[in-house]
C-alpha cells in the first residue's frame, strides 16, 4: 500500500468530519439536536473491515481532531471513538471466512451506543442529569439515528448501478447487492484508492 492511499483516505475522513461539523444541524431532530455521525460511521467500517489497529487509529485521529475543532472536552471524543473501532475490530473477519454472519446495522447499533455512553456520560457529568436521562435522551437516540442513516445509505447502495463499473468488491455484472460496507469502498473507488485498500 502506497502513502498516496493513506492520504486519499484522509481525506474522506476530513470530508466526513467538515460535514459533520458544518452541515448535519441542518438535519438535526429535536431539542436535543440529535445528528448522525457519518465519521463514527467510517471508524466502524474501517473497525470492521481491517480489524482493531485501523478501527483505533482512525477513531483516535478522527476523535482528536472533532476535540480540536469543538474547542472542548480535549480527548473525550478520541477516547470514545478510539472505544468504538476497537470494539467494532471484534467483528472482523477475514475474506471468505463465513463461519459466523453479523448483521453489519446491529454492530452499528452496538458501537455506537457504547461510543456514545462514553461520550456523554462524561460530558453531562455535575450537569444533573440523571444516567436515565442521559441515556434515553442522548445515547439511544443519537446511536439510533446514525444507525438509520446507515441502514438508509445500505439501502441506497443495494440499488446502486454498477453493471459497468469495475469496482474490485468481486460482484458479478448486474448484481447490486451492494451494502453500506461496499459503499465505502465504492467511494474510495472513484477517489482512485485501491480495492486492496478495502478489502484485506
Amino acid at each position: 500500500m502506497f502513502f498516496s492511499d493513506y492520504i486519499k483516505f484522509a481525506l474522506f475522513f476530513a470530508v466526513l468530519i467538515f460535514a459533520k461539523v458544518t452541515l448535519l444541524n441542518l438535519i438535526a431532530i429535536s431539542r436535543y439536536n440529535i445528528t448522525p455521525d457519518l465519521v463514527l460511521l467510517l471508524v466502524i467500517y474501517l473497525g470492521i473491515s481491517r480489524g482493531h489497529i485501523a478501527g483505533m487509529i482512525s477513531g483516535f485521529l478522527a476523535g482528536l481532531t472533532l476535540d480540536i475543532l469543538s474547542g472542548s472536552f480535549t480527548g473525550l471524543a478520541a477516547l470514545s471513538y478510539t472505544v468504538s473501532g476497537f470494539v467494532a475490530g471484534y467483528f472482523h473477519r477475514e475474506p471468505g471466512d463465513s463461519s459466523v454472519k453479523f448483521s453489519f446495522i446491529g454492530i452499528i447499533f452496538l458501537c455506537a451506543a457504547i461510543c456514545y455512553i462514553i461520550y456523554f456520560s462524561i460530558y453531562f457529568r455535575g450537569s444533573g442529569l440523571t444516567i436515565p436521562e442521559i441515556i434515553l435522551n442522548y445515547v439511544l437516540t443519537t446511536a439510533a439515528y446514525t444507525t438509520v442513516f446507515g441502514f438508509m445509505s445500505n439501502l441506497i447502495f443495494n440499488k446502486f448501478d454498477l453493471k459497468n463499473l469495475s469496482d474490485g468488491t468481486g460482484k458479478e455484472e448486474g448484481d447490486h447487492s451492494y451494502n453500506l460496507r461496499d459503499c465505502f469502498h465504492i467511494a474510495g473507488y472513484k477517489a482512485g484508492i485501491p480495492a486492496a485498500f478495502f478489502y484485506r
